[in-house]
């Protein structure tokens, strides 16, 4: 399996990317697959995979999807809480939910179980500001595909959602 410079493997489906040296010193990942997927318009290619975001700060919702509309990635919902990504996930289908842990009423950990048991096909990636041991053995007894955390650069975290779905050997289709 290709191994992202930065990368932690925990099991062979679940990715976590945690900052290296290079990108917190804020150097550009511009040769790397990261570095690709965030030129996006540049190599003339979006990812066809529609994702959803939940989590219960909207700043947060709102700059991530700039950020992943910006490297060519669809966004096709939001969700405020567990609750309501649930909800979504079973309405709306996406290949992708990336969920914050620490969320009220239902926790992205949880939520990741329900939507995973409604809708396996979907790829769990939990987007969290906590680096902790405790989680990623939560997430990975959960059966979630990915990890990234908010601090890390957002080359770290388009790298994680590319390894997520490369790692599965999953056909992507380009658009111009």
């Amino acid at each position: 399996m290709k191994r992202e410079k930065g990368t932690t493997e925990l099991r062979s489906n679940l990715q976590v990317h945690e900052p290296t040296m290079a990108t917190e010193a804020g150097r550009s990942d511009e040769g790397s697959a990261s570095g690709s997927l965030a030129r996006g318009h540049a190599d003339r290619k979006r990812r066809w995979f529609r994702i959803l975001i939940a989590d219960d700060h909207e700043a947060v919702r709102r700059g991530l999807r700039a950020a992943l509309v910006a490297a060519g990635l669809q966004v096709c919902g939001e969700a405020g809480d567990g609750s309501e990504a649930i909800q979504k996930a079973v309405q709306l289908n996406p290949d992708l939910a990336i969920l914050d842990v620490s969320m009220p009423h239902v926790g992205g950990l949880e939520a990741a179980k329900a939507i995973l048991k409604s809708s396996p096909a979907t790829k769990i990636l939990i987007f969290t500001m906590h680096e902790s041991a405790q989680i990623k053995a939560e997430a990975v007894n959960v059966g979630v595909h990915g990890m990234a955390v908010k601090s890390a650069p957002l080359s770290t975290l388009l790298a994680t959602i590319d390894s997520m779905f490369e790692s599965q050997g999953l056909e992507k289709r380009v658009v111009s």
